[in-house]
């Protein structure tokens, strides 16, 4: 049987000797510990702000530093699906450190901040950002991140409802290829329970929404692997290299 630990990260007894979960990793790593916060306002947001047509919605939002400091035209915002797939839309924050996304129809969104190397958004803070849009409303968003010098040898392949995807601009259910040596953290950023299945690690366990697993890659070759809920379309393959 696999638990949670008081941060919600999947572990099971049965795991593979080098997987870790992403806090664990994150624990034993050392790495420095970032800051994102999250503020939704039903109606209003910047002083500038244009009124989003009354059929959509309008997303506004500015990314600091830990201190507050705008953090000008550094980083990308990817804008995703409850379900975790892209919208399609990305932005950067501009020299005041803002960001928007316009008109975007009612429902249910989250975003994901990247900058691989230079700044990390760690447990527990909520990553991707979850937020609920409004027709004719404004909802404001504060990303604050901690920027330094991260371990880039490292992927991360999201769990969607029905897809894994290494990010930020993999295919879905395609193939990931790393060096022997890679960190592989997959993290589940749909709704649905989800499994990453296969491979020499052999199962992750149960990861539910926001519960992710990481193994080493220790074992050069192709190791397909899949998801034993969601079949027969969720599958992809790890291509491990020299």
């Amino acid at each position: 049987m696999f638990a949670s630990d008081e941060q919600g990260a999947a572990r099971g007894d049965g795991a593979a000797r080098d997987g870790y979960t992403r806090r664990e990793f994150v624990r034993v790593m050392g790495f420095a510990v970032g800051v994102l916060s999250l503020a939704v306002d039903g109606c209003g947001g910047q002083g500038d702000a244009t009124a989003p047509p009354a059929t959509a919605g309008l997303v506004e939002g500015v990314v600091t530093d830990v201190q507050g400091t705008p953090q000008a035209n550094f980083g990308t915002l990817i804008l995703m699906y409850p379900s975790g797939q892209h919208v399609g839309i990305t932005v950067t924050p501009d020299g005041a450190g803002r960001f928007r996304y316009k008109d975007l129809p009612p429902g249910d969104y989250q975003i994901r901040f990247q900058a691989a190397g230079q700044a990390i958004v760690p447990e527990p803070y909520q990553h991707p950002i979850k937020f609920t849009v409004q027709a004719g409303k404004v909802t404001t968003l504060a990303v604050r991140i901690q920027r330094g010098t991260f371990n880039q040898n490292q992927v991360e392949i999201y769990c969607g409802d029905d897809f894994y995807q290494l990010q930020p601009d993999g295919a879905e259910n395609g193939e990931t290829v790393v060096k022997l040596g890679t960190i592989v953290c997959w993290y589940n950023v749909g709704i649905k329970v989800h499994t990453v299945t296969g491979g020499p690690w052999n199962d992750s366990g149960d990861l539910q929404s926001t519960q992710s697993y990481i193994w080493v890659a220790t074992v050069p070759g192709v190791h397909a692997y899949q998801c034993k809920y969601n079949q027969p379309g969720m599958r992809a393959t790890l291509r491990v290299v020299p």
